[in-house]
């Protein structure tokens, strides 16, 4: 009997397997990848909120966690896919000169932001108000720490095909899916999950990102660019530049809006030609709250939903897979903020008959 079945394999199934894998427990994902966002994000590391110059939620618990999990895992699979890239900030006015370098003085974000304005722009690029630097900060390869955790499973633990919900079989103290046995089902499905007979009563809201590939020889790969939008070095001469944010479009269609947007932004900023090679969108699995969902069903103690990283997964992941783990396995409490107890008038209980 295997310990745990995961459904979905984006960055929260990536991560819960990998804890898994780290305790010796074995497991079996099913993912046809479909339209998830996970391969479809820039993979920017960074624990701050450029929009107010604060750190985010947890940012330096999270940081640490994604750093050393990184790190491990580059050095158990023998390949890079955590890089430590500086993000160029481009301030959209004067007024945010003063507030940056306030906040540059914090203790914790003094970590992360360099007290510096820069004046002069790159050449070909556009600073009326300057810009300043992160540091400590970066990407992830997400397609290919993805690829390189499946290519070391056996046809065991690995399916590519749909989930069918119809054909989970939830017996005493574990489930039956196709053959195959396990105490626990963790469903990390991202936006799917609205389709999960189980768990779609959870205020998953999500928001569509467009997003562009463009091609240029002008741009360094050494650095990310963040100027109403990101512009992250992917590939020699490759960059991903998005995204927009559509909470009321809940399709993955690329739109012409969409482009449109992402090109006036990216106009504003760089001062030669580029090539779009590329536009996508994928649905983020935002939550109502902006906090990830983690815990069991309310009824079916063995189904475990983690799910909800929206747009924060790459340095959110680790921890909260490591949060996981232990409600899972050691029947450890969940931090309040994630637990989705807190949505446990959402559920809607049978209504028991009068005899």
């Amino acid at each position: 009997m295997k310990h745990a079945i995961i459904v979905g394999f984006g960055l929260a199934g990536f991560h819960y397997a990998l804890e898994l894998q780290k305790n010796n427990k074995d497991f079996l994902i099913i993912s046809n990848e479909g339209e998830g966002a996970s391969r479809n994000a820039g993979g920017v590391f960074n624990p701050t909120v450029l929009k107010r110059f604060t750190m985010s939620w947890r940012g330096n618990e999270f940081f640490d966690q994604a750093t050393s999990t990184y790190r491990y895992f580059e050095k158990t699979y023998k390949t890079k896919v955590f890089h430590k890239t500086p993000i160029n900030y481009y301030f959209n006015n004067l007024s945010d000169h003063n507030n940056w370098i306030v906040a540059s003085h914090k203790s914790g974000l003094d970590h992360f932001l360099s007290p510096q304005i820069i004046n002069i722009a790159d050449e070909g690029l556009k600073a009326e108000f300057g810009y300043a630097k992160l540091k400590n900060v970066g990407k992830l390869d997400i397609n290919k720490a993805l690829e390189e955790f499946i290519k070391r499973l056996d046809l065991k633990s690995y399916s590519s095909k749909v989930f069918d919900y119809g054909k989970l079989k939830l017996l005493d103290n574990k489930v039956k899916y196709m053959g195959v046995e396990a105490k626990h089902i963790i469903f990390c499905e991202g936006f799917q999950l609205r389709k999960n007979p189980w768990f779609s009563y959870l205020p998953l809201i999500g928001s569509k990102g467009e997003f562009l590939h463009i091609k240029t020889k002008k741009l360094s790969q050494k650095k990310i660019i963040k100027s109403g939008l990101f512009v992250v070095p992917i590939q020699t001469d490759l960059f991903w530049v998005g995204s927009n944010f559509d909470r009321k479009d809940k399709t993955s269609k690329p739109t012409k809006s969409g482009k449109d947007w992402i090109l006036s932004k990216l106009k504003r900023l760089l001062d030669f030609p580029f090539e779009v090679v590329d536009h996508k969108a994928a649905i983020r699995p935002t939550v109502q709250d902006r906090r990830p969902l983690l815990g069991s069903h309310p009824k079916e103690k063995n189904l475990y939903v983690f799910n909800g990283l929206g747009t924060r997964g790459v340095l959110t992941g680790p921890l909260l897979a490591k949060w996981m783990y232990r409600f899972v396995v050691e029947k450890k409490k969940l931090p309040s903020e994630v637990a989705i107890e807190r949505f446990e008038t959402y559920f809607s209980y049978p209504k028991k008959q009068d005899v």
